[in-house]
């Protein structure tokens, strides 16, 4: 093992602050003050050799060139530097990508970090202002100082029916599981109150955590003027909580830098496995609504490396932006319901916290202080993009192993067989049709405003469609199994859209 090339974690930093005292909460100051906590928790003054800094994302607020504002906030002059467009898998791509600088010999101290500030600027930008922004960013073919994938996530199609807001296209996967796993609305529903209940637990052990009050199944379930229905099934509780001040920041080096800089072994964690996979991209293309075949890709091949499988990975953190999403990976990585295993060790984003794209970095800082603490296991990060749309994996252990690290072949998912080729998306539609998802969107009353549907024609073409508004008709697909459900799918040029009839 050439400790040269393997990369390991030294230093870890959280912050959590419920002031909202403007010039304390600036994303910006929040970063600088996690590098600093991460250094210390390292106990070796280095900063100033930083050769590589990467920043996640902030959604909070626009930065302009944060990488080189935060260099002269905590005094380094790092030759590589690195900020990503919108996207969760960051914290995780950020590790894998530096892991291999460090293997190839072209960095020897690195700093990741990330920060959101909703709790305090949470008027000033908007999760939905900072998508269509990013959305036209990336479409006008404008060079940006962005390292990362810059592909808009959605296409115009499904931007004219509202599929825009992750909470949008989380509860259609969502329905879609439910019927996958051939569960009623009733049912289906008070499983996801227990989920979130056991989240919310784990939170309310977490120092970290925004909320650190366990809440209840009935509690997540009730419906109120503080917990009403978003979007059919989720109430805000199941929901990611974006309003937060949040930041996270990580050291990584060499384990020969480290030994040579005098750090403590005990402090020591080591990425083991790592890998990156894409599914079909677009949502409504995918074969499958409720499926995300890529995660068992990349979770496979950052577990090739190692003497475990899945079932022998001590710790797990999946992706918890909404229930479907770590429900989802469970689905595609065969652990049962009953595995005894929590699917987070921070509390999940509904009541840790979701501050934007750097949730995994949390994720990642919460799995080195259990690896310390339990070196010989090991532990599993899996951040997703988007809607589901693509995943980064690390595993880690407070081991090196006997080999050490070495880079995984990365890519996107290769799919063989008709399961993983996209479908196509007629916009017109005319005649019968069945129902495959849909979800009910509420207005700020709890009130139900509107309802999306996906489905197929005679022909089995697929298609997006709305639903007529009406009382009646959009509280009964919240109260009646509508997947399956056939209806009439009717093209209405003056909107230039389909609408869906039961």
């Amino acid at each position: 093992m050439d400790k040269n090339k393997v990369p390991v974690l030294v230093g870890t930093g959280q912050l959590v602050h419920r002031k909202k005292t403007l010039d304390q909460m600036d994303p910006l100051e929040m970063m600088a003050e996690a590098c600093r906590v991460a250094a210390d928790d390292a106990g070796v003054d280095f900063v100033a050799k930083v050769d590589t800094l990467y920043v996640v994302n902030c959604l909070s607020r626009s930065l302009y060139n944060p990488c080189e504002v935060l260099s002269e906030k905590i005094g380094c002059t790092p030759s590589e530097t690195g900020y990503t467009g919108i996207g969760a898998t960051a914290p995780q791509w950020f590790v894998n990508r530096t892991a291999e600088r460090i293997y190839e010999g072209s960095s020897e101290l690195a700093l990741i970090c990330g920060a959101e500030s909703f709790y305090t600027h949470g008027k000033a930008r908007s999760l939905h202002e900072a998508t269509v922004d990013f959305a036209r960013e990336s479409r006008s073919r404008t060079p940006y100082p962005y390292v990362g994938d810059m592909r808009v996530p959605f296409s115009v199609l499904e931007e004219q029916y509202g599929l825009v807001a992750p909470l949008t296209m989380y509860a259609l996967m969502e329905n879609a599981l439910r019927a996958h796993r051939g569960k009623s609305i009733e049912d289906h529903f008070r499983e996801l109150c227990v989920f979130c209940a056991q989240f919310s637990e784990i939170a309310s052990r977490n120092p970290f955590a925004w909320f650190r009050k366990a809440r209840t199944a009935s509690e997540i379930g009730r419906l109120n003027e503080t917990n009403r229905m978003v979007a059919f099934p989720y109430t805000k509780l199941m929901c990611s909580n974006m309003t937060v001040n949040q930041a996270a920041a990580l050291v990584m080096t060499s384990l020969a830098r480290a030994e040579a800089m005098g750090i403590a072994r005990d402090k020591m964690v080591f990425l083991r496995g790592s890998s990156n996979a894409e599914d079909v991209w677009l949502v409504s293309e995918r074969p499958h609504l409720w499926a995300s075949p890529s995660v068992r890709v990349a979770v496979n091949r950052a577990l090739e490396p190692i003497p475990a499988s899945i079932d022998e990975i001590k710790y797990l953190d999946l992706y918890s932006c909404f229930p479907c999403a770590p429900r989802v990976t469970r689905e595609m990585l065969d652990i049962s319901d009953e595995d005894s295993r929590p699917l987070t060790i921070t509390g999940g984003m509904a009541a840790f916290g979701g501050p934007g794209n750097n949730y995994a970095l949390h994720a990642i800082c919460q799995m080195a202080e259990r690896l310390r603490a339990d070196p010989d296991a090991f532990g599993l990060v899996q951040a997703l993009s988007w809607f589901i749309s693509k995943h980064s994996v690390g595993i880690y252990s407070g081991r090196p192993g006997e080999t050490g690290w070495a880079p995984t072949n990365n890519g996107s998912l290769k799919r063989k067989g008709d399961a993983y080729q996209p479908v196509r998306v007629h916009k017109e539609a005319n005649g019968k049709a069945r129902v495959e998802s849909y979800t009910v969107l509420y207005d700020r009353d709890g009130v139900p405003s509107a309802a999306i549907v996906i489905g197929r024609d005679e022909r089995e073409n697929r298609f997006l469609a709305r639903v007529r508004p009406g009382e009646n008709i959009l509280k009964q697909m919240t109260q009646e199994e509508m997947i399956g459900r056939r209806g009439m799918v009717k093209y209405d040029r003056a909107t230039g859209q389909n609408w869906f009839h039961i």
